[in-house]
């Protein structure tokens, strides 16, 4: 409540007096379940306790101001204007607002303007997804009504803003989960029928711990990219000789027909992962945590040697996580190179688990790891 009498307070400055509404919208977490989203596959997200807050008040014209804090800065500009999005041009943080707004546009929504405070308690460039969840916001504080009933409706613009506008050719996971989330329950998504189902993610002596690596995705997005036409090449072969509508329906025996290696490693990943996504939905359902650990751990190996989209940072933080007496499974998260790992720590041992990871980081990187201790959280909603 400090905190948001505080938020308060700096909206004041910024913006002057009047009512003030108040929106969260949480940060995602896949558990398990990396690069398939676009294959066909299931995923196992959760919404996590991390996210972005806004402040809003409502205006009586066009005018839209908002005032982020992460980057000090204030974006003004008018709902009667038609934005401009440069291709290849290099994203601000408001080009998200604006894309967003700019499908409500396209979808004849009535808007005013707003000043909006935004603060956030997401790392930039960490990978647990800060732009889906400023775009479920940005939509959820000027459509509120429509959203708060139609939340798959609310992932699919959110998704479309990024894809027509920002230009990145994401999955629909990342909002998904964002736009449908549900405290204490990860969310078993089918990424092509959106047949969802919530399934309790019960730690018990456990704690999901965020590590982020403080390394810049840098290379992130081109390898997305180059993943999915490898993906795409390899299914474009193996569909002539296997009944999937997907790749990650493809049976495993089928993999024998890709003479390339690369091609052979990509799916071989996919194939799998899925599986695992399968398996690890049951163990959580069974409350076998250690099991689903183990899970994690594996899906970290075939990203790592299959899927190619670790790295050196990434690696070091696994390793030194698994070989922590406490902790049962490790693995990166998100599109990779760069950005978090995830753990299942034991709570009595997540002290030392902190100062030793992290002092063993550092002395193999001279990087400093941030740690971040999470609850699963509901979906984005009006603070009461």
């Amino acid at each position: 409540m400090q905190d948001l009498i505080t938020a308060e307070q700096r909206f004041i400055h910024l913006f002057g007096d009047g009512k003030i509404e108040s929106f969260f919208s949480p940060g995602r977490v896949n558990l398990i379940g990396e690069h398939i989203d676009y294959n066909g596959g299931s995923v196992l997200p959760i919404a996590i306790s991390l996210g972005i807050s806004a402040l809003v008040r409502r205006r009586a014209d066009a005018m839209v101001n908002v005032h982020a804090e992460t980057f000090s800065e204030t974006s003004s500009f008018s709902l009667d204007t038609d934005f401009v999005f440069q291709k290849n041009a290099t994203l601000h943080w408001s080009d998200y607002i604006k894309a967003t707004l700019q499908v409500l546009k396209d979808n004849k929504v009535k808007m005013s303007g707003a000043d909006i405070l935004i603060s956030s308690t997401l790392p930039v460039g960490s990978g647990l997804s800060s732009s889906a969840s400023l775009e479920c916001l940005i939509a959820f504080i000027f459509n509120e009504n429509y959203y708060s009933k139609n939340r798959v409706a609310l992932a699919k613009d959110a998704q479309l803003a990024e894809r027509k506008y920002v230009e990145v050719n994401c999955g629909i996971m990342d909002q998904y989960i964002i736009a449908n989330g549900k405290a204490d329950n990860a969310i078993l998504l089918h990424c092509d029928s959106l047949k969802q189902t919530f399934i309790p993610a019960d730690f018990g002596d456990y704690q999901l711990v965020i590590l982020n690596s403080n390394v810049p995705r840098s290379l992130a997005t081109s390898k997305y990219n180059e993943r999915r036409a490898e993906c795409e090449t390899a299914f474009t072969i193996l569909k002539n000789i296997d009944i999937a509508e997907n790749l990650c329906d493809v049976h495993e025996v089928s993999l024998a027909f890709l003479e390339d290696d690369i091609l052979y490693q990509r799916a071989k990943h996919v194939i799998l992962e899925n599986k695992r996504v399968l398996y690890a939905a049951e163990l959580l359902k069974s409350g076998d945590i250690e099991a689903f650990g183990q899970q994690l751990t594996e899906s970290h190996i075939s990203l790592d040697t299959d899927y190619e989209v670790s790295c050196f940072e990434l690696n070091m933080l696994v390793h030194y996580s698994t070989h922590f007496e406490g902790c049962i499974g490790a693995r990166m998260t998100g599109a990779g190179f760069g950005g978090c790992c995830i753990t299942l720590v034991k709570k009595d041992r997540i002290k030392k688990f902190i100062s030793y990871v992290g002092k063993k980081y550092k002395e193999k990187t001279q990087l400093e790891a941030s740690f971040y201790l999470v609850d699963i959280v509901d979906s984005v909603r009006r603070i009461k």
